[in-house]
Formats: C-alpha cells, sequence, structure tokens
C-alpha cells in the first residue's frame, strides 16, 4: 500500500475531501445519505478485516513466544 505509506495526514484528508465532493455532486441527499451509508458499511468490513488480521498476527507471535520460551526452559533443565 505505497500510496497511503508516502501520503500525509493533511494531504489524506484533502484527498478524502476531494472525492466525497466528486462523488456527491449534483446527487439528491436521498441518494448522497445511501451513498454515505453504504461506504460506512464498506468501512466497518474494511476495519474488521483489518482489526482479525492483527488478532491473528498476534496469535501467532505469542505462540513463537510460548515455543521460544519452552524450548529455553528445556535448555536450561539440560
Amino acid at each position: 500500500m505505497s500510496l497511503f505509506d508516502s501520503i500525509t495526514p493533511k494531504d489524506l484528508s484533502i484527498l478524502a475531501n476531494l472525492i466525497a465532493l466528486a462523488l456527491t455532486e449534483g446527487k439528491s441527499s436521498d441518494e448522497n445519505n445511501v451513498l454515505g451509508n453504504f461506504l460506512t458499511a464498506v468501512s466497518s468490513n474494511i476495519l474488521n478485516i483489518a482489526s482479525q488480521q492483527e488478532n491473528l498476527k498476534s496469535s501467532e507471535e505469542k505462540k513463537n513466544q510460548i515455543k521460544d520460551l519452552q524450548k529455553q526452559i528445556k535448555d536450561l533443565k539440560k
């Protein structure tokens, strides 16, 4: 995701505003509500996916730490 790695927070905010203006121009308030709700649903799903990815990564790291500690304990008992 190199675009998001190199863009400043201020530029990202400006980009979001420009996209919002472009998507809503010429649409009724009802259409904009539907579009906004749809984008919110998409955003929520993206956040859920990212959260679960972090959870799985953290779980794997904990498993690896436990394995390392068990190995260290085994080595100390020798």
